[in-house]
């Protein structure tokens, strides 16, 4: 004798659960990324100035160095991407959030969109 039957009805304290859940990771993304990253993060460019370097072909494409950390970290979502200045060279610090909840740190070499760590 079955008590339940097996069916699906929608759970709108499921989707509250998962927003709030979605939030909390957030922060934590923010600040272990602000943790991993801030030696890195400190010499970042301002967005008009990133937009003039990568115009004038000094760098690769933004969504270039994106792609290639999302080949080192797979089934990860990318939370933040930054062109800051390292060691008198141009990188890209992007920061992702894997499914594990864990934050990645890669960096790029901005001019040749070659990985310089993972970590």
């Amino acid at each position: 004798m079955r008590l339940f039957r097996l069916h699906s009805v929608p759970d709108p304290q499921g989707s509250a659960m998962r927003i709030v859940l979605l939030i909390l990771a957030w922060w934590g993304v923010m600040g272990a990324a602000h943790a991993q990253g801030a030696a890195a993060l400190r010499n970042c460019l301002a967005p008009r100035e990133m937009q003039e370097i990568v115009s004038a072909n000094g760098v690769v494409a933004p969504a270039s160095a994106v792609l290639a950390a999302q080949r080192q970290v797979p089934n990860a979502d990318v939370v933040r991407a930054n062109l800051c200045r390292s060691d008198n060279a141009l990188v890209y610090v992007i920061m992702a959030l894997r499914k594990d909840g864990r934050v990645v740190q890669v960096m790029i070499d901005a001019p040749s969109g070659r990985i310089r760590s993972v970590r």
